[in-house]
Order: C-alpha cells, then sequence, then structure tokens
C-alpha cells in the first residue's frame, strides 16, 4: 500500500478501465493528481483516489481489478481513507450505485451510512440507477 503519485496516472487509467465503461483518460488523472486538494492510496491491482476540502472528504473513484476483487485490496484501500480521516478529524463522502450490494456492504461493514438518494444519478447501458450517498464521520 502506498500514495497516489501523478506517475500512477497510466496504470490508474488502466485499472478503471477494467472497472468502468466510461474510463478516464491518463491526462484527467494527470491533472487530479498535480491537485493539493486530491489524494488517495494503491496496491497493484486498486486504487481510491480522493479530493479534500475543509474537514471533508470525497471518495471521487475506487477501483479494484474484477480479477482481484474478494481478496481485501478494497478494504484495505478503504481503510487507510478512514485512518487518514480519523487522524485529520474529517467525514467521508461517497456515492454507490443503488445495485450494487457488494460494495455497500463493504461501506457498511467499515461504518459508513446512507444519508439520501440521488434519482437516477447513473446512466448504464440499459437502465438508470439511483446513487446511494454514504458518510463516514468519526467526529
Amino acid at each position: 500500500m502506498r500514495s497516489l503519485i501523478i506517475e500512477d496516472a497510466h496504470e490508474l487509467t488502466e485499472i478503471r478501465k477494467s472497472c468502468f465503461k466510461d474510463f478516464w483518460s491518463e491526462e484527467e488523472f494527470r491533472s487530479m493528481l498535480s491537485e493539493k486538494s486530491f489524494f488517495g492510496f494503491r496496491e497493484d491491482y486498486g486504487f481510491i483516489l480522493c479530493c479534500k476540502a475543509l474537514d471533508d472528504v470525497d471518495i471521487v473513484t475506487f477501483c479494484v481489478d474484477p480479477k482481484y476483487r474478494r481478496m481485501g485490496i478494497g478494504k484495505r484501500l478503504l481503510s487507510e481513507v478512514i485512518k487518514f480521516a480519523v487522524k485529520n478529524r474529517c467525514k467521508i463522502f461517497l456515492e454507490v450505485a443503488e445495485k450494487n450490494y457488494p460494495a455497500r456492504n463493504l461501506y457498511n461493514s467499515l461504518g459508513f451510512k446512507e444519508i439520501s438518494i440521488r434519482k437516477d444519478y447513473y446512466k448504464f447501458k440499459n437502465e438508470t440507477q439511483n446513487a446511494v450517498v454514504m458518510k463516514y464521520s468519526s467526529i
């Protein structure tokens, strides 16, 4: 586990392509990682990218290559963000597709609470899905 750096941009693009149809370009990752407010963590097959503003941390994207899921990578990455938030007295926010039960179960198991719904937030090939907005707070 280590912090994200600008030089990770190409690998982050590849990992995100394996997880989402709407992948982000290497340049988009470089741009975000060059900003002071963005930070994150990575392992070989996954990463989590966040943006900090005042005492809030927003999880911008969180990806684990589908071939390596259910091996604890996601839990370790999310736990690093939680440690950061506790140390810095921050709240964490994220959105997750309503039908993404494995992710929602992970978030719930680590203490995230569902706080609202964003109607038709995600546009998938054959459907739209609501986003469940979740919050973690140790404050």
